[in-house]
C-alpha cells in the first residue's frame, strides 16, 4: 500500500464513506484532501493532522511502519464527576459500565513541561506537569483553546489563546493576570496534567 491507499483505508476505519465527508469534518477543502487520498499530492506536510484526526499511528500512515493504530491505547470514561453539577455513581470499576472511551496519545509525539507561577491557578498550580505534543501548530489551530505558546522571544506560557483585532498579534489570556497582546512563533497543543 502507498501513502494515499492508507491514508483511505485510515478514513473507511474512521467511519467516513465518502473523501468530502471527511475533508467536510476536517474543515480541509475538499480538494486538497482529495489531492492527498488519491496520491496526486504527497503526505509529508499533512500526513500529522490526519492520523491525529483518524486516530491512526503518524509512521503507520506515512511510511506503512508497523500497525493502523500503533500505539494508539484507550481507556474506559467511568462516567461523570461532578463540579457543581449532579452526576451519576461510578458503577462497576472493572470498566463493565463504561459509558465510551478515550484514546491516550502516542508517548514518542509527547513532551513534557512544569508549571513555574501562579497565573493559571486553580487550573494550574506552581509544580504542575502539564503533557502537550511537540509538533509546533500555527496559533489559529489552537484558538480558543489552552496551549503551550512560544513568543518571538522564545517565552513559552500555557495561556487560553485569542485572536487579536490587530493583524499578526494574539491575545493570551490567564485566571490571575492580565490579558496580553503579543506575536507568536507557535503554539503547541495541550494534552493533559499530571501531578508531579
Amino acid at each position: 500500500m502507498d501513502a494515499h491507499d492508507r491514508l483511505k483505508a485510515a478514513r473507511k476505519a474512521a467511519r467516513y464513506n465518502t473523501a468530502a465527508e471527511a475533508a467536510a469534518a476536517m474543515g480541509v477543502a475538499y480538494s486538497t484532501y482529495s489531492a492527498h487520498e488519491n496520491g496526486e499530492k504527497g503526505l509529508t506536510r499533512a500526513g500529522a493532522r490526519y492520523a491525529r484526526f483518524f486516530h491512526v499511528s503518524k509512521a503507520w500512515l506515512l511510511d506503512g511502519i508497523g500497525d493502523m493504530k500503533g500505539d494508539v491505547r484507550s481507556i474506559p470514561i467511568m462516567g461523570s464527576v461532578g463540579a457543581g453539577a449532579t452526576v451519576q455513581q461510578i458503577g462497576d470499576t472493572s470498566g463493565a459500565d463504561a459509558v465510551g472511551e478515550i484514546e491516550l496519545p502516542d508517548a514518542a509525539g509527547l513532551g513534557a513541561l512544569v508549571v513555574r507561577g501562579e497565573s493559571q491557578w486553580p487550573k494550574w498550580i506552581d509544580g504542575d506537569v502539564i503533557v502537550y505534543r511537540r509538533e509546533p501548530r500555527r496559533p489559529a489551530d489552537e484558538l480558543n483553546r489552552y496551549c503551550i505558546v512560544e513568543t518571538l522571544e522564545g517565552d513559552r506560557m500555557i495561556k487560553m489563546l485569542r485572536r487579536s483585532p490587530k493583524p499578526g498579534m494574539w491575545v493570551l489570556e490567564s485566571h490571575n493576570a492580565p490579558p496580553q497582546e503579543v506575536e507568536l512563533q507557535s503554539a503547541y497543543r495541550y494534552v493533559l496534567t499530571m501531578a508531579r
